[in-house]
């Protein structure tokens, strides 16, 4: 898979997360008010579950994107630059932002000759300030 291949595989994660998530945050106010909370994040989970079946490594997963928002990836939508660096079997995608957004960094393994997103790092950066990353849930 070739550098522009692996940041449209994050691109493509993000897009489907954020889909899914503008898809449910409408609904979730109505949901609490009518007292079928599990039910509707049942629902958003298993639809979580399928984007991270066909994008995230093969493990146990405790924890889900949360329903933000606005969307979890949103920042990404205005990308700047990307960045890939590869050693053997691994990539480190960065995508960063402009405009006091979020950047982000995706940690990539090619297992079987396919490629999965294992982590990401999310860190803010504005004008004056560039915090330290931290590990996002997924």
């Amino acid at each position: 898979m070739s550098d522009e291949e692996l940041v449209r595989l994050v691109l493509s994660f993000a897009g489907e997360v954020n889909a899914l998530q503008r898809k449910y945050a409408p609904r979730l106010k109505a949901e609490r008010e009518r007292s079928r909370m599990t039910a509707f994040l049942e629902a958003y989970r298993a639809e979580a579950g399928l984007i991270y079946a066909r994008y995230l490594t093969r493990r146990e997963r405790t924890y889900y994107t949360p329903l933000s928002v606005p969307p979890t990836y949103a920042a990404m939508e205005e990308m700047t630059l990307s960045t890939v660096e590869r050693v053997k079997d691994r990539a480190v995608v960065e995508i960063l932002t402009s405009g006091g957004l979020l950047d982000y960094r995706f940690k990539l393994v090619c297992r079987e000759g396919e490629w999965r997103i294992n982590s990401y790092q999310q860190r803010l950066h504005t004008e004056s300030r560039i915090c330290r990353w931290i590990y996002g849930d997924f």
